[in-house]
């Protein structure tokens, strides 16, 4: 009897055990890393050091030069700023993004849209530029399929600043890209000073 007590206690044990090593565990890792990746204090030293940036504790934001160019990564209103700073301020006002938040933001008329003649692209995502004939130079086939690639576009260009709105920025990749393209345009719109 007290062999069959320990035999049948222990395996109740050892399945009790067994589920929580394999199972409650990797949940619990897993939500750790999960918490460390959206929490731009923890993320963000390791990604600086990764992009070559200074990390800013408070608020926290990375900063730093790419490509020739001032370059910030901040929180904007519960998401992520990636921003690029023009040499010299520039006359052009350029906004890109998906059509519907182009179209939400600017009324149910809107001013100054550039109908590139990519149908994949005036699809999915609405330009809009202060002169059409640079916004179509900007908008260049390379710079297309480089934003249709992209998750989230909403891409904002005035004066001496041009930046993007995305939801996080947790790998260096996506942050690369994304700087990348902000500095393509930043070119070009120096090309129209103010």
């Amino acid at each position: 009897y007290i062999i069959h007590y320990i035999f049948t206690g222990g395996l109740r044990m050892l399945y009790v055990f067994l589920a929580v090593v394999l199972v409650v565990v990797p949940m619990g890792l897993y939500y750790l890393r999960q918490y460390k990746m959206s929490t731009p204090k923890l993320q963000w030293p390791v990604l600086a050091s990764i992009l070559k940036m200074e990390y800013q504790p408070d608020p926290p934001r990375l900063k730093g030069n790419r490509n020739g160019r001032a370059v910030t990564i901040d929180i904007y209103r519960a998401q992520v700023r990636v921003a690029t700073i023009l040499n010299r301020s520039s006359r052009l006002r350029i906004e890109i993004g998906l059509k519907e938040d182009v179209i939400r933001r600017s009324g149910m008329l809107v001013p100054d849209p550039i109908v590139t003649g990519d149908k994949i692209f005036d699809e999915r995502l609405l330009a809009r530029c202060s002169d059409k004939t640079a916004g179509l130079n900007i908008l260049d086939p390379v710079l297309r399929q480089r934003l249709l690639a992209q998750p989230q576009v909403e891409i904002l260009g005035q004066a001496a600043m041009v930046q993007w709105i995305v939801p996080e920025i947790k790998e260096p990749d996506p942050a690369e890209n994304i700087i990348d393209i902000l500095t393509l345009i930043a070119e070009e719109m120096e090309r129209f000073p103010e």
